[in-house]
């Protein structure tokens, strides 16, 4: 599955204005965040519709979250912080 396109991300810029202002991700591409030097967080278009994929606090792979609107962009921001400190502090 392809990664949103830039149009697409258009109507997520607050969110993503709001992840970029977390210190220990990297955005290499737009809407495509990394952690340390792993994927942490990018986006696609399903079905019409703007999905978030977020790295799974353990094991390997990638939760998903339909991004339907302000509670759920305010989740993946929230689970996106979380995961991202835990990252970080298990590099230590």
């Amino acid at each position: 599955m392809a990664h949103a396109s830039p149009e697409a991300l258009q109507s997520l810029l607050p969110l993503l204005r709001q992840l970029r202002e977390i210190k220990t991700l990297k955005e290499k591409q737009p809407g495509i965040f990394y952690c340390r030097s792993a994927a942490f967080l990018h986006f696609h278009e399903e079905a019409g519709a703007l999905v978030a994929d977020l790295k799974k606090t353990s094991g390997s792979g990638f939760d998903r979250y339909p991004l339907t609107g302000p509670l759920a962009h305010r989740k993946l921001l929230d689970d996106a912080k979380l995961r991202a400190l835990r990252a970080d502090r298990s590099d230590d």
